[in-house]
């Protein structure tokens, strides 16, 4: 999978994500820094958005719009990036973000190198995004090309209506 950062090409580690794959097992932390684990905690369907920083226009950018959208939905969102915990939770006390569960991969990078969007040489996360179906096999993959840019919001809502919407 080749990716760009603002035009210069990055090497995204970790085993890349497609359709049929199960959920892979993986460690996050909360804002409040307590551990979430892939197989006890995350509820099934999910989407999961995953961010270079949030502290980034663009990723900023992307929480606000989906999380403007998910009001009324009754969606499972996970935003991951490697961010601490305490940025995280002041992102979304600054910005009100009600419907998204915002977690950190700082740690071990488990969850980076689980679906392949851990960038060699940032050791941030690169911009993707996952939908796992309530028996928690992926159903939508994509890696954006482009870091630097937004992703398809009505593309993606329209594939997670498909798993929360039954």
């Amino acid at each position: 999978m080749k990716a760009t950062f603002v035009g210069k090409e990055i090497t995204l580690i970790g085993h890349e994500m497609k359709v049929g794959d199960k959920l892979p097992d993986f460690n996050l932390t909360a804002t409040d820094f307590s551990n979430v684990s892939s197989v006890e905690d995350i509820r099934l369907p999910a989407v999961f958005l995953v961010l270079l920083s949030v502290d980034t226009g663009v990723c900023s950018l992307e929480l606000l719009t989906f999380n403007d959208r998910l009001d009324g939905q009754n969606f499972n969102v996970y935003a991951v990036s490697n961010d601490m915990p305490f940025t995280l939770d002041r992102w979304v006390k600054t910005n009100a973000g009600d419907f998204i569960t915002m977690l950190s991969d700082y740690k071990a990078k488990e969850f980076g190198h689980a679906t392949g969007t851990l960038i060699d040489e940032l050791r941030f996360l690169t911009r993707a995004t996952f939908i796992f179906d309530e028996h928690g096999i992926c159903q939508f993959a994509e890696y954006l090309p482009e870091i630097a840019t937004e992703p398809d919001y009505d593309k993606i809502m329209a594939e997670a209506q498909k798993y929360f919407n039954k």
